[in-house]
């Protein structure tokens, strides 16, 4: 998945960063037995719309969705048009950026945080990173007692694995190894996939490959900001094969 530095990065600044779309062309070069999944474009062609917040280091539900769509038609499974969801704006965002910086730039220059609310009901359950001690939740966290600066947790925390069973039984079960852009990724495929297994890699405690057998899982995405496929993230996928 590519960062917002890909679409909006001044030109004046470009030797700062290396090209996010030739490195996911090298990675999609390498893939055997996989199929990718072109987030890169669709978002390129969505760019003049809030796709990525301002004031925060992560994309905007709208950028994930877009991106989900795109995943629903490579996988062949149904979707749900956005006129399907509930629409919810949180205005006065502003984001991890400020709460890292403090920025009264920032903090001035707020943002509506606009997310999607499925309107199909689903069950939800999470557990911790060993698949331990399961609890039941609900998909999304009630945002009124977060700070402004943290409304992207209405998708919840990631050291957890959470198992989502929907109303689609297409007998499809999904296992998604994803960093936090990934979170916002989960409630635009509940009309896609019968069960749905979200799991951050940083903090996954179990070989990914025995977990998937045990899930019975029929697709495996993976959900990573470019940072994590690159960057210092990627030793958690390396390790992983050590457990």
């Amino acid at each position: 998945l590519p960062t917002s530095s890909s679409f909006y990065l001044p030109e004046e600044y470009s030797n700062l960063a290396y090209s996010e779309k030739d490195d996911f062309d090298k990675i999609e070069e390498s893939l055997k037995g996989v199929i990718p999944v072109d987030a890169y474009n669709i978002l390129n062609a969505h760019k003049d719309e809030a796709i990525y917040s301002r004031t925060d280091h992560h994309w905007q539900p709208l950028g994930a969705y877009y991106a989900a769509e795109q995943f629903a038609l490579m996988a062949g499974v149904p979707f749900a048009d956005l006129s399907e969801y509930e629409t919810v704006t949180l205005p006065g965002y502003v984001g991890t950026l400020y709460m890292y910086t403090q920025s009264a730039t920032l903090l001035n220059n707020p943002e509506d945080f606009v997310y999607y609310k499925p309107k199909t009901p689903v069950t939800v359950t999470q557990y911790d990173t060993h698949f331990k001690n399961p609890v039941a939740a609900n998909l999304l966290l009630d945002p009124s007692p977060m700070p402004n600066s943290g409304y992207y947790m209405v998708f919840g925390s990631d050291e957890r694995i959470v198992h989502v069973n929907t109303e689609c039984k297409n007998g499809r079960n999904l296992v998604i190894f994803k960093d936090s852009y990934g979170n916002a990724l989960l409630p635009m495929l509940t009309s896609s996939f019968e069960n749905i297994y979200l799991c951050d890699i940083r903090y996954f405690d179990l070989n990914a490959i025995d977990f998937i057998d045990s899930v019975e899982a029929t697709d495996v995405l993976f959900a990573m900001c470019s940072f994590s496929a690159v960057g210092a993230n990627r030793s958690c996928i390396h390790n992983n094969l050590k457990k």
